[in-house]
Parts: C-alpha cells; structure tokens; sequence
C-alpha cells in the first residue's frame, strides 16, 4: 500500500519499488569530507567573497579562453582554491550572485574555478534552444549548474523543472535561488526520477556529489522515487525545450518508460546526456531509435536533437 510524503512539490505517493532498482541512480548525495565546508546560508552574499591569492588565481582563469593548453593552466592555478581554509565563495557569475563550495562535490568546483571551461558546447547549445516561455527540465540537478546556465539567458517567463533529491545540494540551490530572486521561476521536486513509482534509499557517498549508491533493503535516508511523466503533469509541462539527465546510468529505463507513456508533445526538443564511456551506448541507441539526432559529442555527454521539433 502506498503511503504518504509531504514535500515543496506538494504531497508525493511512495510505493516500494518494482521492477528492482540498479546502482547509481544518481542522487547526487554528498558528504562533506572536511568538517571546515559547511554552507553558510545565513551570511549575506559578499561574506565568502574571495580574497588575495584565492582571488587573484580566480580572476587569471576568468580571463583565460578556453582550450587545452589554457585548461592545464587554470587546473594548476585553482589548486589554491581546492586545498585553501575556505571552503565555500561568493562569486558574481553569469551575473548572478551565487555561494558555491570549494570542495565536495566535483561539479560546484568546476563551477567555481573553471565556469568558461566546464560544460561549455553544452551551454552553448542550451542557450540557443531557450525562448521566451520555454521550458527547460534539469533532471538530476545537483547544485544547479544546469538550472542557472538556463536562468541567466533572461528569457521573459522561462520557466525550470529541477529534480534533486539531496537535502545538501537542495539547500544550497534554494539559498542561491534565493539570493538572486528566481524562487518563482524554479519548481524543485526533492526526489528522485525513477521508471516506476517507488521509494529509494540513498547512501551518501564520502566525497563526490556523482557518486552514489541506491539500496532497496537495509538503513538510511529515504527518498521517493517519481517517473518523469507524473513530474511534468504535476508542474503543468505541455512541452520542453530541453532537457539535461544525469542519473548515472538510469538514464535508459526512466526514459523508456516516459517514451512509452508521454504524448510526442512533452518529448524534450533537445536532450543533454551522457553518452561517453562505459553505459552511455544504450542511451545514444534510445534516443536515436526515438527520433533524436545526435547534434554534437563532447568529452563526456551528446547532445541530441529531435528534428521534426517545431522552434
């Protein structure tokens, strides 16, 4: 029998799981290492500015352009920040006011040392899909990169769709939500997108957001479990931009399910997913049978698009 989970998104039905969850769904839960990282939420922003080497270091890798001989450099010089006493920094990027950790979780790093370098044909494409009233669908969303990205094009009525079900990396998207005033823009579900309704169990991983393990039996934080179709019916989705998925190799399954159930309407126009590396076969072959094109392949991920789209 299902039973009952209040959350920001509203009341969630948890049903155990069924079929069997894998491995790695990726929660994107996180454990700080170091007792020094806590994420201040109640300094205001400019309280964690960066200051003299740190800042310094920062300010050369802003000026870089990104290739890879200038990439080596700013690994080098973002040392200081990585191994530095503080642990978190206020940073103004993409002209937003955002507190991002230094440590803990690879994605926020990147973000904080390497913001021109990380992710940036991705970026690129995203942006060039975003209009006036899209809808963009962060699944897997840890920190927020993604949603951020979206959030400083400034289309008028743009409108996000983030799924994360670390209470860590939720509370840090909420403060920067907050601080830079888009609470109304964003609709968090703290969950996690699964095939089928169900409820999971989240093991908390010892240093790396990407890194995590799901368990059916045993202790633990519970977390539900909702496929992607009754998400955007909840948020009153009728169709998507894009979408970036990143559930460490659930990909596939969660997104059969929706291909299955979904009218063609919500299939996302353009999809961002990890296609690189052991796994990432499956989920170019179901995207590709579906009707998605393979636009460009990166380092890590593919970027998709689905032809007969409608701008």
């Amino acid at each position: 029998m299902a039973n009952q989970q209040k959350s920001g998104a509203g009341i969630l039905r948890v049903f155990p799981c069924h079929p069997p969850m894998s491995p790695g769904i990726g929660a994107n839960e996180i454990h700080d290492p170091q007792a020094a990282v806590h994420f201040d939420t109640s300094s205001p922003w400019g309280a964690w500015k960066p200051r003299g080497a740190a800042a310094f270091c920062l300010e050369l890798i802003d000026l870089l352009p990104a290739n890879r001989i200038t990439r080596k450099l700013a690994f080098l010089l973002r040392k200081l920040i990585k191994t530095g006493t503080q642990g978190i920094y206020d940073r103004r990027i993409w002209d937003l006011y955002l507190r991002l950790g230094a440590r803990g979780n690879l994605t926020e790093q990147r973000w904080l040392t390497m913001t021109n370098f990380h992710d940036a044909p991705e970026r690129e494409a995203l942006a060039s899909v975003l209009h006036p009233g899209a809808v963009f669908v962060d699944i897997g969303a840890n920190a927020g990169f993604y949603t951020f990205w979206a959030l400083a094009q400034k289309q008028p009525g743009l409108r996000v769709i983030a799924v994360e079900p670390s209470e860590v990396m939720l509370e840090r998207m909420r403060h920067n939500l907050a601080v830079n005033g888009f609470t109304g823009s964003v609709t968090l579900f703290p969950c996690a997108v699964t095939a089928a309704p169900c409820e999971v169990i989240v093991e908390r991983h010892e240093g790396n957001a990407g890194q995590t393990t799901v368990r059916q039996e045993g202790g633990g934080r519970r977390v539900p479990g909702r496929p992607l179709l009754d998400l955007l019916q909840e948020a009153a989705v009728v169709e998507v931009a894009a979408m970036k998925i990143d559930i460490e190799g659930l990909e596939v399954p969660v997104l059969e399910a929706f291909f299955n159930t979904a009218p063609r309407q919500l299939w996302p126009r353009l999809i961002i997913g990890e296609i690189v590396g052991p796994g990432g076969g499956p989920l170019e072959n179901l995207l590709v049978a579906h009707g998605y094109q393979l636009g460009l392949r990166t380092k890590m991920n593919g970027i998709l698009v689905l032809p007969d789209a409608s701008p």
